[in-house]
């Protein structure tokens, strides 16, 4: 990628954002999104399912070492940091 410089004028520091948790999916006697207690950075691995999910949050999976034990997280994935 081409590096743009303008001579005298200060390059801009974008300040990144991290990811945030919204919402989790739950079941008590049926599936449903619940209110989130879990922060993003609990896991070892996020993976972005889809970005603006039914027009509304990003959908993600988040697990640890086992991808089988994995929970699902609507919230916004922004740039992609913890």
């Amino acid at each position: 990628m081409t590096k743009v410089i303008i001579l005298g004028q200060e390059p801009e520091k974008k300040e990144l954002k991290p990811i945030e948790f919204v919402k989790v999916l739950s079941y008590d006697d049926k599936f449903k999104f619940t209110t989130v207690y879990i922060t993003p950075e609990r896991w070892e691995n996020i993976e972005l399912i889809c970005k603006n999910y039914q027009n509304t949050c990003d959908l993600m999976f988040a697990y640890d070492d086992n991808r089988h034990e994995g929970i699902l997280f609507l919230g916004h994935f922004n740039d992609g940091i913890i």
